[in-house]
C-alpha cells in the first residue's frame, strides 16, 4: 500500500463533510433548491475524492472519509440538542 500525502487524506475527509450534506437536503423534499443543493453536493464530494485518491483499499482513506461524516453528524447532534 502506497503512502499519501496529508493533502490527499485532507480532502477524503471533506469529501465526507459534502457526501453527507446530501442527506439533509434529501430528507427536506426534492424541491429546485434541494435538487441543485445534492448536484454540488455530489459533485464537490466525488471531485475530492478523486484528489484524495480514495480507495477502499487503503484503510486511511477511508478513515477520513467516514470521519468527515462524523464530524457533521456530531456537529448536527450536538447543535439539536443546545437549540430544542
Amino acid at each position: 500500500m502506497r503512502s499519501l500525502h496529508w493533502k490527499n487524506y485532507l480532502a477524503c475527509f471533506l469529501a465526507g463533510v459534502f457526501l453527507i450534506h446530501i442527506l439533509p437536503h434529501v430528507l427536506n423534499g426534492l424541491s429546485w433548491i434541494n435538487v441543485i443543493g445534492i448536484a454540488i453536493s455530489l459533485g464537490v464530494g466525488f471531485a475530492l475524492l478523486w484528489i484524495g485518491k480514495f480507495s477502499f483499499r487503503n484503510m486511511w482513506t477511508v478513515v477520513s472519509l467516514l470521519a468527515g461524516m462524523a464530524s457533521v453528524l456530531l456537529y448536527a447532534a450536538v447543535r439539536f440538542h443546545v437549540w430544542h
